[in-house]
């Protein structure tokens, strides 16, 4: 269980982190706080069958960098009725140039730490590499033309405001080689005010208002190159200012929603 909540918050981490786009019209985006709640949204026979949760992610500008840091805890229940409490945190620095990245995530399973990896990534126009110092220590290269989650967030809110339908990228998320995924995004037209009125409740700062929202449907494939079936899926509304709205995680036995509760403005270094 400890791997589908590893790749969870990995879902969330590739959604949530965005920065500065390159070009005449940069993305401006919102230093914030967004809390989701998390429950099971739909299940199949013999996987999960009750999730109760919540995520936290706050995102700041930081001038030198953009800074995330997240926590989710979630309690799963098996077939057998069997509890685990998951209690996830991580967290990232990346430069603005989007050539550097530094993680450090720990995942906690009933109250004993299962997993810790916290290292540095860093990339150029060859290639990249990254380097675990905690937990499995490691060192491994990353292909050419690998992004990491920002300038690939950057990648799909251009996308959708150029009106294009699809964004494909290799994406290194943070941690170990299984983090490295080919991303093949599907972006819809902008959302209406009825798809968006929950998340705009949950609003109560007007963060939000006259702020598009594009659907968007991110599918990640191991970097094998297997291209049939996805490890898992991630539908959403994104903002054109990188907050998201409430998100489906899609896995081949269970879905599970992540509901916008509340948004909160954070201070910025600008």
């Amino acid at each position: 269980m400890s791997f589908v909540l590893r790749s969870i918050l990995a879902a969330f981490a590739f959604i949530v982190f965005t920065a500065a786009a390159r070009g005449p019209v940069p993305v401006q985006l919102l230093s914030h706080r967004a809390t989701y709640e998390v429950s099971l949204d739909r299940t199949s026979p013999g996987a999960v069958v009750s999730v109760r949760g919540r995520t936290v992610t706050e995102f700041r500008d930081v001038c030198t960098g953009w800074s995330t840091t997240q926590r989710f805890v979630a309690d799963m229940v098996d077939t057998d009725a069997d509890i685990t409490r998951s209690d996830f945190s991580i967290q990232l620095w990346e430069s603005k140039d989007g050539r550097a990245m530094t993680f450090d995530a720990t995942n906690v399973i009933n109250n004993k730490v299962d997993e810790r990896e916290k290292g540095k990534a860093t990339l150029s126009a060859a290639g990249g590499e990254v380097v675990i110092a905690a937990g499995k220590r490691k060192r491994f290269v990353l292909p050419a033309e690998t992004l990491f989650p920002t300038p690939q967030a950057v990648d799909m809110i251009k996308a959708a405001q150029a009106g294009a339908s699809t964004a494909r990228r290799t994406v290194f998320q943070g941690g170990s080689e299984d983090q490295l995924y080919l991303a093949l995004a599907t972006i819809g037209h902008p959302a209406s005010p009825a798809q968006t009125a929950d998340e705009r409740r949950a609003d109560t700062q007007g963060l939000l208002k006259n702020v598009p929202a594009y659907p968007v449907l991110v599918s990640f494939f191991p970097q094998s190159g297997d291209m049939d079936t996805p490890d898992y899926e991630v539908a959403s509304h994104l903002y054109a200012n990188g907050v998201i709205g409430t998100m489906s995680l899609i896995y081949p036995k269970f879905t599970m929603k992540a509901r916008l509760v509340k948004l909160e403005k954070l201070p910025s270094c600008r």
